[in-house]
């Protein structure tokens, strides 16, 4: 089963959800009732949504789970909780970039405990590969786009399908995978060791 988390960001553009489960992390709730979506779950500690829109979800039938503001996970990691304890084998996560870079990040480290978790806008997909079973990875592409690996924090990897081959070891340290252009439709990326970050720019940053 695919989830989709809807997250507290500022995304202003399109948003296709095609998760079977949507759930809404607390202020996300705010975009979902502004584009007429009804999540199935509504996870957070709901300091960033307003009571009418609270209310408005409850007179939905929302199932709302309510934590404490004071709490050691951030709602996207309780979200991330609740879609794999009931079933999900896959995540996208939208609704996700903003000013919080601190958030962003946290957001990546949560992802990189799975593999199957891809963060989504239209302008960018991030994902993360690890080494193990699900280490050599075929991704889509289209020719000519702008891709990154960023490994966390260091890691043995190498690409196939770029302008610029890499088959080795990088540090974070030494970020040499910024701003790669992807040559075919398919990519690949197999890790031996460690965690890379992908960045796929579906349109072409400035």
């Amino acid at each position: 089963m695919k989830a989709s988390i809807i997250l507290n960001g500022n995304s202003n553009g399109t948003m296709y959800i095609t998760g079977e489960l949507i759930v809404a992390c607390d202020g996300g709730a705010e975009e979902l009732r502004r584009r007429g979506i009804v999540p199935h779950v509504l996870i957070g500690d709901m300091d960033s949504i307003s009571d009418d829109t609270l209310e408005y979800f409850e007179s939905k039938g929302v199932k709302i789970q309510v934590y404490p503001h004071e709490k050691d996970e951030t709602d996207f990691e309780l979200a991330l909780n609740y879609v794999f304890k009931h079933g999900a084998t896959e995540v996208e996560i939208l609704n996700w970039q903003g000013e919080r870079i601190d958030m962003i990040l946290a957001m990546i480290g949560l992802m990189s405990k799975y593999d199957n978790v891809t963060a989504i806008s239209d302008n960018c997909e991030v994902g993360v590969v690890k080494a193990g079973e699900n280490g050599d990875r075929i991704l889509k592409a289209i020719h000519g786009e702008i891709w990154s690996f960023i490994p966390l924090c260091s890691a043995e990897f190498s690409i196939e399908g770029f302008k610029y081959k890499f088959d080795g070891d990088m540090d974070i340290t030494s970020p040499i995978g910024v701003s790669n252009v992807a040559l075919s439709n398919e990519v690949k990326v197999s890790v031996r060791q460690g965690k890379v970050v992908y960045v796929r720019w579906k349109k072409r940053p400035l």
